[in-house]
């Protein structure tokens, strides 16, 4: 058989030009075929009883279908492999990551990581044209059970909502499926949060020391008309006419930006609306002076519960009291 064969060639489109030695078998090359190709330098072999048909540089795509061919039967990308398919981490990894079900199956060669699971459920794989991978919220559970500080969880679990991929509830009951994840009491935090309208880390973050504080309950993701205009508020506490912005950018480089946030917190503050804009960086690591702001703020509109110093704060005597106005 020639290397133009309509079986052939629909092989090799659909797997990067990756193929076993096994399906090389079966499209009329035996071993002895395949190793002149391999010698003459017209094939390269990959990995154990992996070829590319073409000896240069493998593409990404030709590294992923490697590396669940050598995985062998069933083997599906994951980890940080999967969720750079998904979009939720930026760059791929090195190591191309595979899951597989039980042993039997190779452990490990260079450029690959081989793991293992007991079972894999209808929804823990998503089926597609490239390799197949783990789920959209197996994969997010997956990078859950690897994160080492609670903000990454919530961070992970926020850019899963924020993708539209997913919903608290259908991860939720992933989360089930998981009953020894790590975290497990973190992301079930962040779920019912993200139920409340909480969409990114920062609103997960302003919620948290709401609560802890005592502040009062506020709409979120608000709606308010200005002129012939309509502004979407990050938090409205609308009894008192306080609005809270957590401005997630890391940095304030675009002066358009710049100008237009300017203009629209002016526009609500002539309307008689008491604008806080709080960067990202200080919601996160100091949300207690955040609190104090707030609650500041929302006393000068007539509230008149007293505020209320967290743990942390009395563990601060001297912050806590410049905080609670003392």
């Amino acid at each position: 058989m020639d290397d133009t064969g309509r079986g052939w060639v629909a092989l090799l489109r659909a797997q990067a030009g990756v193929f076993t030695v096994e399906q090389a078998a079966e499209n009329g090359f035996d071993y002895y075929r395949l190793r002149w190709k391999v010698r003459s330098g017209r094939w390269r072999r990959v990995h154990p009883r992996v070829y590319s048909a073409h000896s240069g540089p493998l593409s990404w795509a030709a590294r992923l279908w490697a590396a669940v061919l050598f995985a062998g039967s069933g083997a599906v990308l994951c980890r940080q492999t999967a969720a750079h398919a998904w979009g939720l981490v930026e760059a791929p990894t090195p190591i191309v990551h595979v899951l597989v079900v039980g042993a039997g199956h190779p452990r490990a060669t260079p450029g690959v990581a081989v793991h293992r699971t007991r079972e894999l459920r209808r929804g823990d794989v998503f089926r597609s044209r490239a390799p197949t991978r783990t789920s959209f919220d197996r994969t997010v559970l997956d990078l859950v059970e690897l994160a080492t500080r609670p903000d990454d969880v919530q961070a992970l679990v926020a850019k899963a909502m924020q993708r539209g991929r997913t919903t608290p509830a259908r991860l939720g009951r992933a989360l089930e499926r998981r009953p020894r994840l790590r975290h497990r009491r973190l992301v079930r935090e962040a779920l019912v949060l993200a139920e409340q309208g909480a969409e990114s880390l920062l609103e997960i973050r302003h919620e948290e020391l709401g609560r802890a504080h005592g502040l009062p309950v506020p709409r979120r993701q608000a709606h308010h008309d200005r002129g012939n205009r309509s502004a979407r508020l990050d938090v409205f506490y609308e009894s008192y006419g306080v609005a809270v912005e957590l401005d997630g950018r890391l940095s304030h480089t675009e002066a358009r930006q710049w100008w237009d946030d300017m203009d629209r917190d002016n526009s609500l503050q002539t309307q008689g609306l008491l604008v806080l804009r709080f960067p990202g960086f200080i919601v996160l690591n100091d949300p207690c002076r955040v609190a104090a702001t707030i609650a500041k703020a929302l006393h000068s509109r007539g509230w008149t519960t007293p505020y209320h110093p967290c743990p942390t704060c009395q563990t601060t005597p001297d912050r806590s009291k410049e905080m609670c106005g003392g």
